[in-house]
C-alpha cells in the first residue's frame, strides 16, 4: 500500500490552498468560468519523488557506470517528468519513445545523478562545496538552465576569500550575470583584505593582476598597499615575474602615493631600479608629485591616470537641514576617494530639518522633522536604486529634534519636540509591516539629543529638556524594554553628535547653554567613564555625524553665528582631526547616513567611463547659496605608452 507523505512545511500547503481557492473564487465571480486554477504542490512533488525511489509507475531508466567497479547502475524514472525539466532529456526520450521501457545512459557519477533527480522532482537538492562543481557539469550536460541557476545561487551564498577567484573566473566563463556581479563586487571590495590574510592572489597571472590594478572599482584607501601586493606577487616567483614590474606600477595611482613612500619605497626598490622601462615612469612621476605638492590638483588634470581616484564602495548621504532661513530638501553625496561632495537630483519633495536619517539595505528613511511651520510625525523612504520617495506609516507622536537609531531590524525614534513640549517618549518601526509601536519612555525629556547603537543597546546622550542643556545619558535594552542611566558627560551638550566608533561612543560638539562647542569626549561602556578627545577645528551644533572608511566625520551645522558647509574627520589612530571638502550648501539641522555597495555608489557618484570633478572653487557669500556644480571629464584608458605621454603633458602644462 502506497504511503502518502505530507509536506514538511504544512504552512506552504495550506497557504497554497487558500491562494488557489481565492483565485478560483475571484475568477468564477468575475467571468462565470467554471475552470479551476491548479498548481503542483510541494506535497505532490514529494510523492512523485517517493514513487521514483520505490520504482512505482516508472516507465524509463537512467543508466550510469560506477566509476570504481565499472558496473552499470540503473535508476527508474518517469520520462514525462524528466522531459519537462530538460530540453536534452526531452529530445532523448522522444527519440526512444518506441521502446517500451527506454534506458538512457548518462556520463555522471551516482551521487550527482541522485542529487540531479532530487532536483528534477522536488526543485530542491543538497549542495555542498564538494559536489557543486559536479552538479554544474551535470546541469550543462542535461541542458537544465534552472539547475545551473540553482547552483549559481548557492555559490553566491558561499563566497569567501579562498574561493573568490575561482568563482569569479567561473562566472566570467559561463556568463552568469548575477553570480558575476556578486563575485565582482566581493573581489573589488575585499581585495586589500584578501592579500593581507591569504596568499591565493599569488597564483594570479600577470594579465589577471593587471586587470585588477587598473580597475577604478578596486576598493583601495592607500595605493601603497597595492605596491606591496605587487612586490609580494613578484617575490613568489622572482625570476619569472620581476620583468613585469613596469607593467604593474604603470597601473598604480602613483600621484596618490605620499611623496616619502614613493621616494623611499618605490623609487629605491631593486625591481624598479634594475628595470629600464621603469625609468621614464619614475622621472615623470617625480615631476608630477613636485607639481602637486606646490600647486595642488586642478580639475583639468584629472585625465592623468596616475592621479585618478578610484571609486568608493561607501559614501555619505546628507539630506535636508536649515539653510538661508528655510528648510531644504537638498541631497548631497560624499566621495571619500575624490574628497568631493556631489549634489544628487531626485524628484521634488517637501523640505525638512531637525529630522532623523537611517539607511536599511538599499533604502534611506527620513523620520519626523520640521519645515519652518509644522512639526512632523510623517516619515519617508527613499529607494536608493530607482531614486523614488515613498511615504510610509507616520509615527504615533510628532517629533522634530528627534534622535534615531537602527538595531536588529528595527528603527527607533526617541524624544524630540512636538510643537508644545519636549518628549521622553520613544517608539520603534517595523520595516516589514510598516508599523510603529511605542516602547518604554526615557528617564529624561530630550529634544535635540543624539543616539547610536553599541552591543545590542541604544545609547542617547545630551539634548534639551525645555529648561536647560543636558549632560545626562542613558541606554535602552530592547530585551527588557528598560532605560538605564549611565555616567553623565563631562559637558552639557544640546545639538550634539553621537556615534559609535571603534567600540566606544563619541559625543562631539553641541551647545552648552553659552556657546557652540568644538570639544568632544569618548565613552567606555565597560568602565562607564567619559574621556576627552582632541578638539575639532570648528565649533558646531546641529550637525551631521557619521563613520566612513574607519574615520569619524562631522558635517555642516551652526557655529554660533551662521550655518556652515565645512566638514572634518577624526582618526582615532592619530588622535587628530583633518579638514575635508566643504559641502555645496551651507546648512545646519541636517542628517546623514552611510550607504554601502559599489552598485549604488556608482549610480550616485560616477562610472568607469566618466569622472565628476568640481572645476571651480567658487563658494557662496550668502548662506544657503549653492556653489558651482560638477562637470564631466572623459577618461582615456591606461596603457604604458599613453601613461608616459599623459604625464609629460601634465608636467609641461604646469610649467607653461
Amino acid at each position: 500500500m502506497l504511503k502518502r507523505v505530507r509536506s514538511k512545511n504544512p504552512f506552504d500547503l495550506d497557504e497554497w490552498r487558500k491562494i488557489s481557492s481565492s483565485r478560483m473564487a475571484n475568477s468564477n465571480a468575475q467571468s462565470g468560468d467554471k475552470t479551476r486554477i491548479c498548481a503542483f504542490t510541494t506535497e505532490s512533488c514529494q510523492i512523485l519523488n517517493e514513487l521514483r525511489k520505490k520504482n512505482l509507475l516508472c516507465d524509463a531508466k537512467i543508466s550510469i557506470r560506477n566509476q570504481f567497479t565499472q558496473q552499470c547502475i540503473e535508476y527508474p524514472v518517469h520520462r514525462f517528468i524528466l522531459a519537462a525539466s530538460s530540453s536534452y532529456l526531452r529530445m532523448a526520450f522522444t527519440n526512444l519513445q518506441s521502446n517500451e521501457n527506454p534506458c538512457l545512459q548518462l556520463d555522471i557519477d551516482c551521487g550527482t545523478l541522485e542529487c540531479l533527480l532530487d532536483y528534477v522532482y522536488t526543485r530542491r537538492c543538497v549542495l555542498t562545496l564538494e559536489n557543486v562543481n559536479q552538479m554544474i557539469q551535470a546541469a550543462k550536460l542535461c541542458q537544465m538552465t534552472s539547475l545551473f541557476q540553482y547552483c549559481c545561487e548557492y555559490l553566491t551564498l558561499n563566497i569567501n576569500n579562498e574561493n573568490i577567484f575561482h568563482f569569479y573566473n567561473f562566472a566570467k566563463i559561463h556568463s552568469d550575470s548575477k553570480l558575476f556581479n556578486v563575485t565582482y563586487e566581493y573581489l573589488m571590495r575585499n581585495f586589500i583584505h584578501m592579500i593581507k590574510t591569504n596568499r591565493t592572489f599569488l597564483n594570479l597571472s600577470i594579465e589577471q593582476l593587471v586587470e585588477l590594478l587598473a580597475n577604478d572599482d578596486l576598493n583601495v584607501r592607500n595605493e601603497e598597499n597595492l605596491f606591496d601586493a605587487c612586490i609580494q606577487w613578484i617575490d613568489h616567483n622572482t625570476e619569472q615575474r620581476k620583468a613585469f614590474i613596469a607593467q604593474l606600477i604603470s597601473n598604480l595611482r602613483l600621484g596618490l602615493v605620499p611623496s616619502s613612500f614613493f621616494l623611499n619605497q618605490i623609487k629605491q626598490h631593486s625591481y624598479v631600479k634594475e628595470n629600464d622601462l621603469c625609468k621614464p615612469i619614475i622621472g615623470e612621476t617625480l615631476r608630477l608629485l613636485y607639481k602637486l605638492d606646490n600647486e595642488g590638483l586642478m580639475g583639468s588634470d584629472i585625465d592623468c591616470p596616475f592621479i585618478r581616484p578610484r571609486l568608493p564602495h561607501e559614501m555619505i548621504l546628507a539630506f535636508g537641514g536649515w539653510s538661508g532661513g528655510n528648510a531644504t530638501s537638498i541631497l548631497e553625496a560624499y566621495d571619500i576617494r575624490a574628497d568631493k561632495w556631489t549634489t544628487i537630483s531626485t524628484q521634488q519633495i517637501s523640505p525638512r530639518a531637525y529630522h532623523g536619517c537611517i539607511t536599511v539595505d538599499d533604502k534611506m528613511y527620513i523620520i519626523g522633522g520640521f519645515d519652518g511651520t509644522e512639526c512632523f510625525n510623517s516619515c519617508r523612504m527613499f529607494h536608493l536604486i530607482n531614486r523614488t520617495w515613498i511615504e510610509i506609516a507616520p509615527m504615533n507622536e510628532r517629533r522634530c529634534y528627534v534622535s534615531v537609531a537602527y538595531l536588529n531590524g528595527l528603527i527607533y525614534a526617541m524624544g524630540g519636540f512636538n510643537g508644545h513640549v519636549r518628549q521622553n517618549t520613544a517608539e520603534k518601526y517595523f520595516c516589514e509591516t510598516n508599523q510603529w509601536s511605542p516602547i518604554c519612555p526615557m528617564h529624561v525629556q530630550r529634544s535635540d539629543a543624539s543616539a547610536c547603537t553599541l552591543n545590542d543597546r541604544i545609547y542617547i546622550c545630551g539634548g534639551f529638556d525645555g529648561h536647560e542643556c543636558l549632560q545626562t545619558a542613558e541606554y535602552y535594552n530592547p530585551i527588557t524594554n528598560q532605560w538605564t542611566l549611565i555616567q553623565s558627560m563631562r559637558s552639557q551638550r544640546s545639538g550634539v553628535g553621537v556615534i559609535t566608533y571603534r567600540g566606544s561612543i563619541y559625543a562631539i560638539g553641541g551647545f552648552d547653554g553659552t556657546s557652540r562647542l568644538s570639544t568632544g569626549e569618548r565613552y567606555n561602556p565597560t568602565m562607564n567613564t567619559w574621556r576627552p578627545i582632541a578638539d575639532m577645528f570648528h565649533p558646531r551644533s546641529n550637525f551631521a555625524i557619521e563613520v566612513l572608511d574607519d574615520l569619524l566625520f562631522t558635517i555642516g551645522g551652526f557655529n554660533g553665528l551662521t550655518t556652515i558647509s565645512n566638514a572634518e574627520c577624526f582618526d582615532e589612530t592619530t588622535e587628530e582631526w583633518y579638514d575635508i571638502a566643504d559641502m555645496n550648501l551651507y546648512r545646519s539641522a541636517l542628517s546623514a547616513c552611510v550607504v554601502n555597495g559599489l552598485t549604488i555608489t556608482k549610480q550616485f557618484l560616477s562610472s568607469n567611463e566618466v569622472f565628476h570633478t568640481q572645476t571651480t572653487s567658487s563658494r557662496p557669500t550668502t548662506t544657503g547659496q549653492l556653489s558651482t556644480l560638477s562637470s564631466t571629464v572623459h577618461l582615456t584608458p591606461i596603457t604604458l605608452n599613453n601613461l608616459n605621454q599623459s604625464l609629460r603633458n601634465f608636467t609641461q602644462s604646469r610649467i607653461h
